[in-house]
């Protein structure tokens, strides 16, 4: 399948304290310089020096703010399973760019070719972003799923 997704280059040996480093920052990416130095039991140049060459590898990419949905206006998140006509895809995904209501895209194998996640703050907002998708061009089917609750989540996987 083919996706706009860029390759990275090459690919990035952590280390146990870089999965460390990586598990702590991804918690509170706020958290001091001095403070992640006891943790991880090394110097604060040794972990500024880790941050600095993680984000030079490219496995460090940002930092973001992590908000809790529950205390905001409630959200709808629905999963979509999207399958497509053509095999380029570039119609669909630079339409679903577009698109607000859309967090992240997912190429996956199986009989849909994308998960779309959306997120709105109706049902008819929901319904409103769904109908568009089904009218992109080379959108075949969809079949879409609401989410009526988070159990956990996990944001690290190393």
């Amino acid at each position: 399948m083919s996706t706009d997704v860029q390759s990275a280059g090459p690919l990035f040996n952590l280390t146990d304290k870089d999965r460390h480093l990586l598990g702590l920052l991804q918690a509170n990416a706020r958290e001091p310089t001095a403070s992640l130095a006891r943790k991880l039991g090394v110097s604060r140049s040794a972990v500024q020096e880790r941050i600095t060459r993680l984000e030079k590898a490219g496995v460090i990419t940002g930092y973001s703010v992590r908000i809790d949905q529950d205390r905001l206006q409630q959200t709808i998140n629905c999963f979509t399973m999207t399958s497509c006509t053509n095999k380029s895809y570039t119609d669909v995904m630079t339409s679903l760019r577009k698109m607000d209501a859309v967090q992240a895209v997912y190429a996956v194998s199986g009989e849909s070719d994308f998960i779309i996640h959306l997120v709105t703050t109706t049902l008819s907002e929901l319904n409103a972003e769904l109908t568009r998708i089904n009218m992109i061009k080379g959108v075949a089917h969809t079949a879409s799923h609401i989410v009526m609750e988070t159990k956990f989540s996990r944001k690290l996987t190393l």
